[in-house]
């Protein structure tokens, strides 16, 4: 049973989105996060994974995360929507969203009385299999939720993270980039500037490191770096 624990992490989930049936969709964007719903309000909590970048701010990506569970709320299954000309997303794609338009699938599981965790996926593709993709973000779902289950065990002894429990093989080269230039303590805009990205990029990938190295602030993510140099 431990091993099979050990299974449900969001580098696995990172691994699955790279099966052929989900490549074959071209998604662009994949967010994962909590919501509270009290009627027609949503009250976004958490981003737990973040795959891609199709919006020059979070606020965005989050404010349309928001509609799509407000919409999937009233369904209660697997639904897609296609928003045409979506002009709220990043400049990068400007280009190319009037002609393609963009589509997006929600799913979600219902947490608590008033608390879910959605799965939303994002796409310039014409998606012509409906139901393979309602199947798909249907399935992402129980991962997503099988992950959260696991994550979500309080810890058993102290809440300070294990510093001899990391190192520099847990991470993807760019992970390793983005943590030494965190911890020689400059701004995600000069990050940026030095990976040739931008820094509402840089911002989403140190969000992910601090889960992943089980983190909640820069300083913390700097001085575990300092551990393992």
């Amino acid at each position: 049973m431990e091993g099979d624990k050990k299974s449900y992490n969001w580098e696995a989930f990172r691994e699955s989105m790279r099966a052929p049936f989900f490549l074959e969709l071209d998604v662009d964007c994949t967010a994962i996060g909590i919501t509270d719903v009290n009627g027609p309000t949503v009250h976004f909590k958490e981003i737990l994974f973040l795959e891609g970048e199709i919006h020059e701010e979070p606020e965005t990506l989050q404010s349309h995360c928001a509609s799509l569970v407000a919409l999937w709320t009233a369904m209660r299954t697997p639904s897609l929507v296609d928003l045409g000309q979506c002009t709220c997303i990043g400049r990068r794609l400007l280009s190319q969203e009037p002609v393609l338009g963009r589509r997006f699938a929600v799913h979600a599981n219902q947490l608590g009385d008033n608390s879910l965790l959605f799965v939303v996926i994002s796409s310039t593709k014409r998606w012509n299999n409906v139901e393979t993709v309602k199947r798909i973000v249907a399935e992402l779902v129980e991962q997503a939720r099988e992950i959260y289950d696991v994550d979500d065990i309080p810890p058993c002894a102290s809440s300070e993270p294990d510093d001899a429990g990391l190192d520099w093989y847990q991470f993807t080269a760019r992970e390793v980039q983005i943590l030494k230039l965190v911890a020689s303590g400059i701004s995600n805009k000069q990050i940026a500037r030095e990976l040739g990205s931008s820094p509402n990029t840089v911002r989403n990938q140190i969000h992910a490191l601090f889960r992943k190295t089980e983190v909640t602030s820069r300083t913390a993510l700097a001085m575990r770096v300092a551990a393992i140099k």
